[in-house]
Parts: C-alpha cells; sequence; structure tokens
C-alpha cells in the first residue's frame, strides 16, 4: 500500500520495471524508473495478469511497438484516458497525453525516427554545435524568426542528448536550477559573473 493507491508486484510490474529501469549517474549502487511512466503503464494495463509478451501477442495494432520500454506505459487499449473526445485531445493513436509536456512530445517524434535506437551522443552534441552556431548568426542579423527557431532546436537536440545519455532533460535542468538558485554575482558588460 502507498500514499496513492495500492501497488501489486506481478510478472506484468516486473517485466516493464526490468526494461525501464535506468542506473543512477551519480550512485551506480542505485537505480530508479520513471514514476510517471510506470504509472501510465500501471492505469492503461491489467498488470496482475498481462506480461508484456501477452500484449504484444493480443494487440495487432502496436500497443507494445517499443518493446516494452517507457512510452509502451502510456499507451492505452481503451483509448483516451481522461475522457475527453479524441478530437479534442489532438491526437488519434490511442496515447493518452493528457499530462505529457512538451518534452513528452521531442521524446515521442525522435523515438518514433530511430534517434534512440540508432543515435549517439556524438553526433547530437556536434548537431548542438550546429544550433548554437545558426542561433549565434540569427543574433547577429537579428533576425527575430531565425533567433527563436534556434533556440527551440538547440533545445530540441539536448532534450535528445539528454535522453540518450540516460537521463531525462527535465532532470537536468532541475539540477542546474539547483546549482544557481542561491548564487550570487553581478552583471559585467552584459555577462552575470558570479561570486
Amino acid at each position: 500500500e502507498t500514499e496513492h493507491g495500492d501497488l501489486d508486484i506481478s510478472p506484468g510490474t516486473i517485466e516493464w520495471i526490468m526494461k525501464n529501469v535506468q542506473t543512477s549517474r551519480y550512485n551506480t549502487e542505485r537505480c530508479y524508473v520513471y514514476n510517471k511512466a510506470f504509472a501510465r503503464y500501471y492505469d492503461n494495463h491489467n498488470p496482475n495478469q498481462t506480461t508484456l509478451a501477452d500484449l504484444h501477442r493480443q494487440d495487432t495494432n502496436g500497443l507494445d511497438q517499443y518493446n516494452g520500454k517507457t512510452i509502451a506505459g502510456a499507451l492505452s487499449p481503451t483509448g483516451v484516458q481522461d475522457g475527453k473526445p479524441e478530437e479534442d485531445c489532438g491526437c488519434s493513436d490511442n496515447v493518452d497525453r493528457s499530462e505529457w509536456n512538451i518534452f513528452d512530445y521531442i521524446r515521442e517524434w525522435a523515438d518514433e525516427r530511430g534517434l534512440y535506437e540508432n543515435g549517439d551522443t556524438k553526433t547530437q552534441a556536434l548537431k548542438l554545435t550546429e544550433e548554437v552556431g545558426e542561433t549565434c548568426r540569427a543574433i547577429l542579423k537579428q533576425d527575430d524568426d531565425e533567433i527563436i527557431d534556434g533556440i527551440g532546436d538547440c533545445v530540441v537536440v539536448l532534450t535528445n542528448l539528454a535522453e540518450l545519455h540516460g537521463v531525462s532533460i527535465e532532470e537536468c535542468i532541475a539540477k542546474a536550477y539547483d546549482e544557481i538558485k542561491g548564487r550570487t554575482g553581478k552583471m559585467n558588460n552584459g555577462t552575470f559573473k558570479k561570486d
């Protein structure tokens, strides 16, 4: 029993956990799964009776198209889970996106294109350098549309770079904010100089 309800350990939940567990970057003796992704899996399936292999056999419409990885937890065999009509949620593929943020959409887009399966951090780091260069060029030209586009492209690449490294962009941002939130200093020639 938890404060959020009962959790049953079963073949389905064990299999999902083993497919999605990550080793902590900060302590290799620890590991974790993403709570939101696990909650999606748990809400949309009957983990007491169903293993991922069963899901794959039962469904021919790609219910387990991600081979049990995190995104499969968001796929619902019964359609959109929040009661909204399909046309209101902007989706038609039985994925409940009601709690998604923009980074979830970026990861879905990248995963569908094989970036996480076939890409690597080195190519994404080079791509980031390219996008930063384009953003700098837009700033020098004072091209507002291209500046916005360039910043957005950098965020997309950073999201994918984090995912390929085995962490989420949200985790990276939270860690960075935790480091700067109490920082003091002053502006000097347009640059913040920390104390």
